[in-house]
């Protein structure tokens, strides 16, 4: 088993460490330092189709990934991913703005197709923290199986972490690589 020690590592080097093992490896073990990497390794892991277990002790939080026997994956080739890069729709006046963002979400929502996660980056981030509406409508694709990312540097940046009020916190690697998987059946925004 190689043990990585990931601890004090910036975003998303953590991922990345792991990602590197796990190719040449079956089974990887890494030591983090914070929720934030506790949690974006363990996605990792879990979409990677590893086995995660995960142990607090004295020296922080170790995250254990053994590779599973592929199981039939499900097609998700209608399923598109969503780039939110602003709390505002276009550019221009803000308040046009914010009307123009919440009538495409409800939109989308109720468009016909299958919306596997939306990952909101810079001010994108104000719609799953202060936009209530948004979060509300955010909720609603979650109901509908879509999973909802929040950037942390951006949420950080933006001092906005303590006020998350929907979905997960994710970093630039794992969204980059939804991105490149997604193909062509990308929408940025």
């Amino acid at each position: 088993m190689r043990q990585i020690d990931g601890r004090g590592l910036e975003c998303p080097r953590p991922v990345i460490l792991i990602k590197k093992a796990m190719e040449e490896v079956n089974e990887a073990s890494i030591l983090v330092d914070n929720e934030v990497a506790r949690d974006n390794v363990k996605r990792f892991g879990l979409n990677s189709g590893c086995k995660v277990t995960v142990v607090e002790n004295d020296n922080g939080i170790e995250l254990f990934l053994k590779k599973e026997e592929k199981k039939e994956e499900s097609s998700s080739e209608d399923s598109i991913v969503v780039l939110i890069k602003s709390c505002y729709f276009g550019e221009g006046d803000p308040k046009l703005g914010n009307v123009l963002m919440k009538s495409f979400l409800v939109s989308l929502l109720e468009s016909d197709k299958k919306i596997k996660s939306i990952i909101l980056m810079n001010s994108g981030i104000e719609l799953s923290t202060n936009n209530l509406e948004a979060v509300e409508v955010l909720k609603a694709f979650e109901a509908k199986g879509a999973v909802i990312y929040s950037c942390g540097t951006c949420l950080d940046f933006y001092n906005l972490k303590d006020k998350l009020k929907i979905g997960l916190i994710t970093n630039m690697y794992s969204s980059v690589e939804q991105l490149v998987e997604a193909g062509s059946k990308v929408l940025v925004i």
